[in-house]
């Protein structure tokens, strides 16, 4: 189907996106621009503050096609949409009952935001690099006969989803998460393969092993690590991050931010990892993210490809419901959208209740 009738159905689809029909954007006015030598190609940081631009002439069709995308790909309804170019913020829309200081749960944006720590450990060398076993982190996890593998395991496999470890629609019980020690817990949970020959979207035991080895690594624990390597430097204030019985940030998903954080996040990895005068993430980092990601489905380094539109080596961090963090370096541009439940997900969960799955 040519991209522009694409579009187009797209456009219409987002009229009905929103949760209420009251909700109405707030199109920013053009102001100055920051004055000052600032070393990044926007001059503009918003760490405290976001500096409101004019949207540019493409920038309706990139609203409505992103308004859109929570409802085209699972009926999603949409509580924000926001647009950040060359640094300013250009477009804000909120549905009813939200706004910009209301955080929302992000589900598997959190495995994005573990990626982002595992960048900065290695960084900081803690963590050798992608190739380094799990087991180094693991000393006193058992490996039972039939498990031998597991000391196959890198960091990278963990990144990729190839772990072996189960995933999300295989079989297994969580006993992790009530163990008192889930790290060590959800790395001893029976392999479904070996490392490196299956691919399982594993929001449970591979992230969570994921996230107690960046935490054994740095010693610290995993979300006051964040909040001082990467959420405070950035200006992200509103982020929480649950946690197991054990204290232990989960990997999978738990994290709640408001949509500006979440701007701000995919605003770091536009301007490769650098904020102000630092490298928050190394820049060698951010550019191992997907396209170049060796996983199927173009996912990768927990992000994903995002393969709609021609927008070149654009990828984006996204959790259920329809939480979407859009990184387009070629449009010099940044999208966040939140949404909830809609009447599709109403649908299929009334209807798998109903047949016991």
């Amino acid at each position: 189907m040519p991209t522009k009738i694409v579009a187009f159905i797209l456009s219409i689809l987002s009229f009905f996106a929103f949760w209420s029909p009251n909700a109405q954007p707030n199109h920013i006015p053009e102001t100055r621009d920051c004055v000052g030598e600032i070393p990044d190609k926007y001059g503009v940081w918003p760490t405290e503050e976001f500096t409101e631009g004019k949207a540019p002439l493409w920038g309706g069709a990139l609203e409505f096609i992103f308004s859109a995308k929570g409802f085209f790909t699972g009926g999603h309804r949409s509580e924000s949409l926001l647009v950040l170019h060359r640094g300013k913020l250009v477009y804000e829309n909120y549905a009813e009952g939200w706004d910009k200081d209301t955080p929302h749960s992000m589900f598997s944006v959190t495995k994005s935001v573990v990626s982002a720590l595992v960048g900065i450990a290695i960084g900081e060398g803690y963590i050798q690099g992608v190739a380094q076993k799990v087991t180094d982190f693991f000393p006193d996890a058992v490996i039972v006969p039939g498990q031998e593998s597991k000391r196959d395991m890198t960091v990278e496999h963990l990144l990729t989803m190839t772990s072996g470890l189960p995933g999300d629609g295989d079989p297994v019980d969580w006993d992790w998460w009530d163990a008192n020690d889930t790290g060590v817990a959800a790395f001893e949970t029976p392999q479904m393969a070996a490392p490196g020959t299956r691919y399982a979207y594993s929001s449970g035991p591979g992230c969570q092993t994921l996230a107690c080895l960046v935490s054994r690594a740095v010693g610290m624990n995993l979300f006051d690590y964040a909040r001082k390597k990467l959420f405070a430097p950035i200006g992200m204030a509103s982020v929480a991050w649950d946690a197991a019985d054990d204290g232990r940030s989960f990997g999978g998903f738990g994290i709640s931010m408001t949509p500006r954080d979440m701007l701000r996040f995919g605003y770091l990895y536009l301007n490769n990892g650098r904020w102000e005068d630092a490298q928050v993430i190394p820049a060698s980092w951010v550019a191992v993210t997907p396209p170049k990601s060796k996983a199927p489905k173009a996912y990768g380094y927990l992000f994903w490809n995002f393969p709609l539109l021609p927008f070149g080596s654009s990828y984006e961090a996204n959790g259920a419901y329809g939480q979407y963090i859009e990184i387009l370096p070629a449009w010099d541009t940044v999208i966040v959208r939140t949404g909830t439940q809609g009447p599709l997900d109403v649908f299929i969960q009334l209807v798998g209740e109903q047949l016991g799955l």
